[in-house]
């Protein structure tokens, strides 16, 4: 990554919080940080101290806070058991459902199209961009934004990949949404990127104006190398990074 790009791709959107690169590794992060212990804990929760810290934060099979986030990281080819009723009705008198989706049904039907890439490596590891050290490559990228800066990032993605489709948004798991979903985007000659965080269970671990989008990094590299002729560079831009900048 041309480091200069990057710095005026920062300064350009207003980016005040670095995004994450991520990356599967088979060496252990030194230094990083992981889960304690086996009880749940969303990982978002632990996100924050790459976001706000910048620490590099890691996960393996044996720390992943929970059942779906070790799905969504790949390192479990299964969620958890009775996971259609958790998502929608639930089991009375034995199992609370989250009532995300409207039935049994349908949650089997979302989970099958779903499919998770295995793991590539031992640790899923997050860590800020700017903050790479060779031989790490992000095989994808996270902003966590406020709306002003995604609407920047959504329509410069649009730019530079010249698809007006080229952001979607689907209905997933926040861990989903960040990393199984931009993942499989990789795979493909023209991925999309991925606006997220609108798991209503992830939510309380991000603040309330901050939504995710994620992307390969050969489509973040598009961005770097298409911002000098883009909308960026206009008056309609700079009022709203004025705006982002003053907050």
């Amino acid at each position: 990554m041309d480091r200069k790009k990057f710095d005026t791709f920062c300064q350009r959107l207003a980016i005040q919080e670095q995004p994450l690169a991520v990356f599967y590794s088979n060496e252990k992060p030194s230094p990083g940080v992981t889960l304690e212990g086996s009880g749940h804990v969303c990982m978002f929760a632990l996100l924050k101290r790459a976001r706000q810290k910048g620490e590099t934060v890691y996960f393996d099979e044996e720390h992943v806070g929970c059942f779906g986030g070790a799905y969504y990281m790949g390192f479990r080819t299964t969620m958890m058991p009775k996971i259609e009723y958790f998502l929608s009705c639930g089991i009375p008198g034995e199992l609370e459902g989250e009532r995300y989706v409207k039935d049994p049904e349908t949650a089997l039907k979302y989970i099958a199209s779903m499919k998770p890439l295995k793991a590539k490596g031992k640790y899923l590891v997050f860590k800020p961009v700017n903050k790479l050290a060779e031989p790490e490559e992000a095989e994808i990228v996270v902003f966590f934004v406020p709306p002003d800066v995604l609407s920047g990032l959504v329509v410069l993605t649009s730019f530079a990949t010249k698809r007006m489709d080229a952001v979607r948004i689907a209905f997933s798991s926040g861990c989903g949404s960040i990393i199984s979903n931009p993942l499989k985007e990789a795979a493909k000659e023209n991925p999309d990127a991925i606006v997220g965080m609108f798991d209503v269970s992830a939510r309380p671990f991000v603040e309330p104006d901050i939504l995710s989008l994620a992307m390969p990094k050969k489509m973040f590299q598009l961005l770097l190398d298409n911002q000098d002729d883009s909308f960026l560079i206009t008056k309609s831009w700079e009022k709203i990074r004025s705006r982002i900048a003053k907050k």
